[in-house]
């Protein structure tokens, strides 16, 4: 086996499998298939080095409501976006009602349930670390004596979110694994009747073009470029070729409403929510027994699934933000913004402290924010936040298209047309005033909020979540690929990754992702041996 900065002289290279892409789901399905004498190949387009940075390639138009830099959204690399500055750990699986059809959900409902995926989802967990699956499938009621609509939902702190790292060894180990790093895939090559992908046309560096052959080709690249790869090799044929890019969703965020506490009782218990407290404790731990198995979860804010059900609303959980003295929502958001320039400057290569003219009372007030935000005071805290995520309502006009703007390969960019369904925004109403009236019911909080908050429900902060543009239905009019990731109308391709995802629950999707690349591992397996 191989990890190699790319490939060599060589004119033809031939697998059994071959990936396009070395993030969570490419590599979990090249370790799921390592020394099982099946050959695999990995091409990935960045390098192997875990440092920050972005790719030219990965940059394009965001032309529908406005979104993070796509060059800032999505590392490239092996680990992809479990790389450092990626993704922060958060797992849990998809809720049972996630999977079902509910009528209130257009285009809602998966080809399967919970029970079908939970064999793959034991096994996520030990490729990321989690805690078991049973303890973070619940809903806790929060004031099970005062209200069945309350109720908290459990995410785990995965303890293998770095999963190059995680994996590396398992790959390593394996002769009939080659990873070719600085490897871009430019397009699928099909033979005349559309039916079968032939080959994979990759940039070896320079202007050298390699193919690849396999016998099965999977998608790996992410929700963005699994999307813009079948689109730029125009296929497969079919209706569903008309359902490439669309339905790209993502978990809009929104800071909205502060929670006052009318008791004792109720601070502790919102205390506790506090995720970055425990974030921290588990970093520590971690430090200083690095051994150690301990597994941690945190919690945020929802309905019961009853509630959910009865009032007929999208899935949601809220994130609840100690405020100290001095942190008014002016603040905390001034912080906000600043780390996240912070990171986005720092991926794209420039310095990290952002150039912004800002007054100097701005600057005390972000000062003193950083301050209350590290040190955390308990016993100042008055108030909390909510940070809402939402379950997006499928909806096929949000999509990825081809840009007429060109990469250095000469192929389209990406164009990223976000947009988000009046009945999402409309269930977040909803939720946010049950979640109002049953505070108030139980004598616990207040909860309270601005008209200038609701005002940015026009312009809805984002997750860097991929979703969707790949989406899985048995019915190729409905869908991209089948029940078991392959796409519709063509023998040998497959699709890994959320993009696959036909509804995106409340938020962690990547627990998921491992999941489906698990089972399809298996199912590459067989096709192979068979």
């Amino acid at each position: 086996m191989a990890i190699v900065a790319r490939a060599g002289q060589e004119t033809a290279l031939e697998f059994d499998v071959c990936i396009v892409g070395a993030g969570a789901s490419g590599l979990t399905i090249a370790s799921a298939l390592a020394g099982k004498r099946v050959r695999v190949c990995v091409l990935e387009s960045g390098g192997d080095a875990n440092v920050l940075g972005t790719s030219d390639l990965a940059t394009g138009e965001c032309s529908g409501l406005p979104y993070a830099p796509l060059d800032t959204s999505r590392l490239r690399g092996f680990g992809g976006s479990t790389r450092a500055g990626g993704w922060g750990g958060l797992c849990k699986p998809l809720d049972e009602q996630d999977f079902v059809y509910r009528p209130w959900v257009k285009d809602s409902g998966w080809p399967f349930g919970f029970e079908h995926l939970r064999p793959y989802y034991e096994r996520a967990r030990e490729t990321l670390g989690t805690a078991s699956i049973d303890e973070l499938r619940p809903r806790d009621l929060i004031f099970a004596d005062r209200s069945k609509r309350l109720a908290s939902d459990n995410v785990a702190l995965c303890q293998n979110f770095r999963l190059g790292e995680r994996l590396r060894s398992t790959i390593e180990r394996s002769a009939s694994t080659t990873v070719l790093l600085q490897s871009t895939a430019l397009y699928l090559e099909f033979d005349s009747s559309r039916q079968n992908v032939t080959s994979v046309l990759f940039n070896a560096g320079g202007d050298r073009r390699l193919r690849v052959t396999a016998r099965a080709y999977v998608l790996a690249a992410g929700g963005l470029e699994n999307a813009r790869l079948l689109l730029l090799s125009e296929g497969p044929a079919g209706p569903q070729r008309d359902l490439i890019g669309r339905y790209f969703m993502d978990h809009p965020r929104f800071s909205v409403g502060t929670l006052v506490p009318l008791k004792k009782e109720a601070f502790a218990k919102l205390l506790s929510f506090d995720r970055i407290r425990i974030a921290r404790r588990q970093r520590m731990e971690r430090l200083i027994w690095p051994n150690s198995r301990r597994h941690y979860t945190v919690k945020g804010l929802t309905l019961s699934f009853d509630a959910q059900r009865e009032e007929q609303l999208l899935n949601h959980r809220a994130w609840v933000e100690p405020v100290f003295p001095g942190l008014g929502s002016e603040a905390i958001e001034a912080l906000k913004s600043e780390l996240l320039s912070r990171r986005d400057l720092s991926l794209q290569g420039g310095s990290s402290k952002p150039i912004v003219s800002r007054a100097i009372d701005d600057l005390l007030a972000i000062n003193w924010a950083k301050i209350m935000h590290f040190a955390r005071p308990a016993r100042l805290a008055r108030s909390f936040r909510l940070q809402h995520i939402l379950e997006p309502e499928p909806c096929a006009d949000s999509a990825v298209k081809l840009s007429q703007l060109k990469d250095r390969f000469g192929l389209n960019k990406i164009d990223l047309h976000w947009r988000i369904s009046d009945a999402t925004l409309t269930s977040l109403r909803r939720t946010f005033q049950v979640l109002q009236a049953e505070f108030m019911a139980t004598g616990a909080a207040r909860l309270v909020a601005t008209d200038e908050e609701w005002e940015q429900l026009e312009r809805p902060m984002w997750t860097w979540h991929h979703i969707g543009t790949t989406r899985m239905h048995d019915d190729p009019h409905k869908g991209v690929v089948d029940a078991q990731c392959k796409a519709h109308g063509v023998s040998n391709l497959f699709v890994a990754g959320s993009s696959v995802f036909p509804t995106a629950g409340n938020d962690t999707p990547t627990f998921t992702a491992v999941a489906l690349s698990h089972r399809l591992a298996d199912l590459l397996l067989h096709i192979v041996c068979a």
